[in-house]
């Protein structure tokens, strides 16, 4: 099946390559003349595990193909995917790229009478394909949506650090239809792939969305609570509450196994990240213009506002105090295998550090991470050990699996407070005082195992 993706983004870029890879041609288009420049010479402008190969072997193959020209992108396309940005815009989600994208290829769509299914993998609001994107088509095209082109809502389940996995073995797949012949269209796009796939409406499709996100960001802060319960509780370790929690069969998956829920039931520093953020602030938005109180939904960002202050103040009641004390913060991007900083809890106990006099020298193993913070204004060591040198104290922000592997025993008597969790099972000296986040202070009164 030939397809043209309409942005080259994390998602647009992902979702081509991968569909490329099931044996489609697909030919990319972007507005930015470099990134097609790049990806027409097989290079990949994001960090993202397993993608570079597959836009390598796509473009050897003739599968892949990149463009600035979206009319001859859709020439012959039987499925057109809007894989445009939705940034958040006033605490409301901006939707002009989405519009943009659909108005020309509305234009590209004027004269066809092939049927071309337009679907739309942007993740926007309830209502938005139905509305706002159906209207620019026809309006541009002079065609009606289920006569001369069909219509669909297709979402991503994309994790950045595993895409390329997600996609390929996808969870499930969610097709929203305007009418039953693109639900059709885009099901055959995707059989290739072993997982259920879902038909739905329109709204519905970009309800699971918001709903998707919601849970896992709920998740998170609900461990987060708990685990913030725990610091305050002598003996207590959010660790072993949580591993107990686990166990309940409720979290079990269809067959048996366990449920992919457990991973974000475990307390840290927060999430961050271009979705979570965006998402909930812009599902609490629509639910207002709504009329729909969503208190709960609202409460999950506000228990992630908090824990990087909560994380500061463990570090401070070890170290007396955080003025002029030097901190070397491991970790920028939001998560390990991406090089996205955007909503990083890294960035913000940098930013707080700062504020509270501390002397502050950051890391990442990655250079385009180092490079985007170091050009945001951001103090940052392109090697590890010298953001380590005469640090009084240790922040482990991103789970970096490269951070367990440092000589930690070299330290000497140093505070390392582990945002992550990872160096839990490590024999560490008794000179390093680590901070385990969700783990209450210590009480000779209470014996711990």
């Amino acid at each position: 099946m030939h397809v043209a993706m309409v942005g080259t983004g994390y998602v647009g870029l992902v979702s081509g390559a991968c569909l490329a890879a099931i044996g489609h041609s697909v030919a990319c288009v972007d507005a930015d003349p470099v990134r097609v420049d790049l990806l027409s010479r097989g290079e990949c402008p994001i960090h993202e595990d397993g993608l570079d190969r597959l836009i390598r072997e796509g473009m050897a193959a003739g599968r892949l193909g990149a463009t600035t020209d979206l009319a001859a992108a859709m020439d012959g396309a039987q499925v057109v995917i809007v894989a445009v940005g939705t940034p958040s815009l006033d605490g409301r989600i901006d939707l002009s790229a989405v519009e943009a994208a659909a108005h020309q290829v509305g234009l590209a769509l004027r004269g066809r009478r092939d049927r071309p299914v337009v679907a739309v993998k942007s993740t926007v609001v309830p209502g938005t394909t139905a509305t706002l994107v159906r209207r620019a088509l026809e309006e541009a095209s002079g065609g009606r949506a289920g006569r001369e082109f069909g219509l669909a809502m297709n979402p991503e389940f994309l994790s950045q650090g595993s895409a390329v996995t997600d996609f390929l073995h996808p969870d499930r797949i969610v097709v929203g239809e305007w009418d039953p012949r693109s639900g059709e269209l885009m099901a055959e796009l995707y059989r290739p792939l072993a997982a259920p796939l879902l038909r739905m409406g329109l709204a519905e499709a970009e309800m699971v969305k918001y709903a998707a996100n919601s849970l896992q960001a709920l998740l998170i802060s609900y461990a987060n609570q708990i685990a913030a319960l725990c610091e305050a509780l002598p003996g207590a370790d959010h660790r072993r509450v949580m591993a107990a929690v686990h166990l309940d069969r409720m979290l079990d998956g269809p067959e048996g196994r366990r449920a992919g829920a457990t991973r974000f039931l475990m307390g840290g520093i927060g999430f961050g990240g271009s979705c979570f953020p965006k998402d909930l602030q812009a599902l609490t938005v629509f639910a207002h213009r709504l009329g729909v109180p969503v208190p709960l939904i609202a409460a999950i960002s506000a228990v992630n506002a908090v824990r990087p202050a909560q994380a500061l103040h463990l570090l401070s009641s070890r170290l007396g105090g955080l003025f002029e004390r030097r901190v070397a913060v491991l970790g920028l991007t939001f998560k390990p295998g991406t090089d996205d900083l955007r909503e990083s809890p890294g960035l913000k106990l940098i930013d707080r550090l700062r504020r509270h006099g501390a002397e502050v020298l950051a890391h990442d193993p990655l250079p385009q991470a180092r490079t985007r913070a170091r050009d945001a204004g951001l103090p940052v060591a392109d090697r590890v050990e010298d953001a380590l040198a005469g640090a009084n104290a240790v922040i482990i922000a991103t789970a970096w699996p490269q951070y367990r592997q440092l000589a930690w025993s070299a330290l000497g008597e140093v505070v390392v407070l582990d945002g992550r969790n990872l160096l839990d099972g490590l024999d560490l000296p008794a000179s390093l005082q680590v901070v385990r986040m969700g783990a209450g202070p210590v009480s000779p009164e209470v014996p711990t195992p």
